[in-house]
């Protein structure tokens, strides 16, 4: 179904950006607030204030939705793919997405609990490779929105 290719597409790379981002790779506010002084279109000014002070990529409840959003994406695409053959249609693209799903909601709770607990295994393959499985999220994310209609991706 499209609306779910459209939600995959979009939702995988939202995670993958938010794994880059919590990595602290790429996103600064200082080159934010650089550029929001270099400019002073009156237009942009209040965008320009949005991004130099709370990241939208840093607030939580939009972590938690994107990442349960994007985990219940990927259980549905496994299923129902956007076209081909009924399981393997979307295979790279369920995977990405039900990856960083899992990886956004464990960093989630992690921060907002005191007892989650995962097992060790888990936890460190998970935490340790947050940066790759966003990078690879947000790659598999652009290629599946370029090529739809190929086989397992």
């Amino acid at each position: 179904m499209a609306q779910f290719y459209c939600l995959s597409v979009l939702l995988s790379v939202l995670c993958g950006l938010i794994l880059i981002y919590s990595q602290g790779e790429g996103f600064s506010d200082d080159s934010f607030e650089e550029a929001a002084e270099k400019k002073s279109i009156p237009a942009f000014e209040k965008i320009q204030e949005g991004i130099a002070g709370e990241s939208l990529f840093s607030n939580s409840l939009f972590r938690l939705v994107c990442g349960a959003l994007c985990f219940v994406t990927g259980i549905v695409i496994f299923f129902v793919p956007f076209s081909g053959m009924s399981v393997f249609g979307d295979l790279l693209p369920s995977f990405a997405c039900l990856l960083a799903g899992a990886c956004v909601l464990m960093e989630y709770f992690e921060e907002k609990s005191d007892s989650f607990v995962l097992p060790e295994t888990v936890g460190n393959i998970l935490s340790e490779n947050k940066l790759y499985i966003g990078i690879g999220t947000l790659f598999i994310g652009v290629i599946h929105f370029v090529l739809p209609g190929v086989p397992l991706l």
